[in-house]
């Protein structure tokens, strides 16, 4: 049976391409588009589209382990975790996580799972070579009041962790009558276990990244009404300076698939990777659309691996993977 997450991608599975790629872009071959030269310090337009292994249910947080070599990834409704090798294949890594959703290294190179449907933060008590279902919660109450579904993450040089709080792990999602909280938040935890909301105003927040230095946090908003990605700027502290939309996307409609959802950034180029509607999005950190990839099923997040020349993408009951420039 699917999760209410997927039932709410089979809902929202359509946005139209935002009037600001209605020209035709500079370069089209096979399944990239490019609309600025930048973006061809990164895409390799002769890299096929992989499928590395496929017959999941919903595929969604990956992350690279670079010390071991391999990527891990939730699989939601079965509440598994799978471990993916380049010459190994892919093997089960944890037969129950808490229906996890984001997966992040914390910077003591412990696995923290973001548990959609536990509606809490936790790090895995066990080594990432023998792993065991034990975990460590680190947040599941804001103001004492329940977090909706912890989604996505990343950790600053600090040690803080910046994530999303959407519903889509509550059966009812925003009408859930186990919600507590009035709002879904971008939040901060550092390392002292401080929690401190960045943002109320999102409604359904999800994908996040840091930029290189740190200064500036992305976050996909999957908001059917109002599709976009938004930048913060941030204090030394982690507090939000301001906060700016950084490209918009039409309303939901029936033509197409997906919505904004997973980010990263490429840390040699400082190019934004965006999952969304299609495939793949490549913006600058001002927001200018360097390219898009279309992608054969509906992609939610995206992992790089430690070299920056792989991304292995998560999508629907697929894992898919590109090769991209050394």
């Amino acid at each position: 049976m699917l999760t209410s997450y997927i039932q709410a991608w089979v809902v929202l599975t359509a946005v139209l391409i935002s009037t600001a790629v209605d020209a035709e872009p500079m370069i089209k071959q096979g399944p990239y588009e490019v609309y600025d030269n930048r973006a061809l310090q990164v895409l390799n337009l002769d890299a096929p589209i992989e499928t590395l292994a496929t017959g999941f249910e919903w595929l969604e947080g990956p992350v690279w382990v670079e010390d071991e070599g391999y990527l891990l990834f939730s699989d939601i409704p079965t509440h598994q975790v799978y471990r993916y090798q380049p010459d190994q294949g892919v093997h089960l890594y944890l037969a129950d996580s808490g229906y996890s959703n984001g997966l992040v290294m914390n910077n003591q190179n412990e696995l923290v799972l973001l548990q959609s449907r536990s509606r809490k933060i936790v790090t895995m008590a066990s080594s990432v070579n023998d792993p065991k279902t034990n975990y460590r919660e680190l947040v599941s109450r804001y103001q004492g009041q329940q977090l909706n579904s912890p989604n996505d993450g990343i950790y600053d040089q600090q040690g803080t962790l910046f994530f999303s709080d959407p519903p889509y792990g509550l059966a009812k999602q925003l009408d859930d009558p186990a919600k507590e909280l009035s709002f879904q938040g971008v939040y901060s935890l550092n390392a002292k276990g401080q929690l401190r909301v960045l943002d109320k105003q999102l409604i359904y927040p999800n994908g996040i990244a840091l930029s290189k230095d740190e200064s500036t946090l992305y976050v996909a908003a999957s908001n059917p009404q109002k599709p976009a990605w938004y930048q913060y700027k941030l204090h030394k502290d982690g507090t939000v300076i301001n906060k700016k939309l950084l490209y918009q996307l039409p309303a939901v409609t029936s033509d197409s698939h997906g919505l904004p959802d997973g980010l990263k950034i490429h840390a040699d180029s400082g190019i934004i990777f965006a999952t969304g509607p299609n495939g793949l999005w490549l913006f600058d950190e001002q927001g200018t659309l360097l390219a898009r990839v279309r992608l054969p099923h509906i992609s939610a997040n995206l992992a790089f691996n430690a070299q920056q020349n792989r991304v292995y993408i998560t999508a629907h009951q697929h894992l898919l993977a590109l090769s991209l420039k050394n």
